[in-house]
This record gives C-alpha cells, sequence and structure tokens, in this order.
C-alpha cells in the first residue's frame, strides 16, 4: 500500500488563483511555488521560463566544471560554488556578467544575452613559449 500524498491548495504568486497540489510541501512557500509553477496565467509562465533558464544555467555549469563533466574537465567545488552564485546573481539581476580566470589557461565566464538566456561559457588556452 503506497502512501498518496494529500491534496492541498495554494495561490499563484502572481493572479492568486487557487491551485490543487498533490505534492507534499514542507511549507507554505513551497506550496505557493508549486502552485505558481502550475499556474498558467502570463506572470507565472513568464516566472516559469526565467526558471527554466536559471535551472538549465545551474546544470551548464556542473556539464562544463562540476560533476558533469568530464574528470579531467572538473574544477574544485569552491569554484563550482563560485559559479552558482554567479547564475543566482545573473538571475536575480545583481550581475550582468562574470568571468573567472582558473589556473591552467582555463576561463569561466557567465552572462545573459539580449534574449535574457543565460549563458555558461569554458574557454581553454594553450599557449607555449620558448624563452632562450
Amino acid at each position: 500500500m503506497s502512501m498518496k500524498a494529500k491534496i492541498q491548495t495554494a495561490a499563484c504568486r502572481f493572479c492568486g488563483q487557487m491551485i490543487q497540489i498533490d505534492e507534499d510541501c514542507d511549507s507554505r512557500q513551497q506550496a505557493e511555488e508549486l502552485a505558481t509553477m502550475y499556474c498558467g496565467c502570463s506572470g507565472a509562465t513568464d516566472y516559469q521560463k526565467e526558471k527554466q533558464r536559471k535551472d538549465k544555467a545551474m546544470k551548464n555549469v556542473s556539464v562544463l566544471f562540476g560533476e558533469d563533466a568530464v574528470p579531467e574537465k572538473r574544477v574544485g567545488e569552491g569554484i563550482v560554488n563560485i559559479l552558482h552564485a554567479a547564475v543566482e546573481e545573473i538571475y536575480s539581476g545583481g550581475l550582468a556578467k562574470v568571468t573567472l580566470n582558473l589556473r591552467g589557461g582555463v576561463k569561466g565566464s557567465i552572462s545573459q544575452n539580449s534574449k535574457g538566456e543565460i549563458n555558461v561559457e569554458r574557454t581553454e588556452t594553450k599557449k607555449q613559449k620558448l624563452t632562450e
């Protein structure tokens, strides 16, 4: 016998419409977040798109630098945390662009384009220099 979450209702943050939620929520805030993610009003759909962009950018950080990257491309957890924090700040409007210069000629850059998409970029430069 499986336990089914009890159905509850919560209001969309944008239009106030009551939405039924059949997922367990630990708080009213979590319930309102889910209601907003299910609502079809224009404010909620804009919010859903923005949140999906942020989630995709977080995943891209993981793919290019973090645990989802090939082992030789992974960087330290602290750097990944800085990149995730940069995504949060760009998402919330506090930053326009962040570039980290890592050891070994690697740069990590996070920015937002004119369409509102969050770009995560990894640049690797190999430089050779001979000195007599």
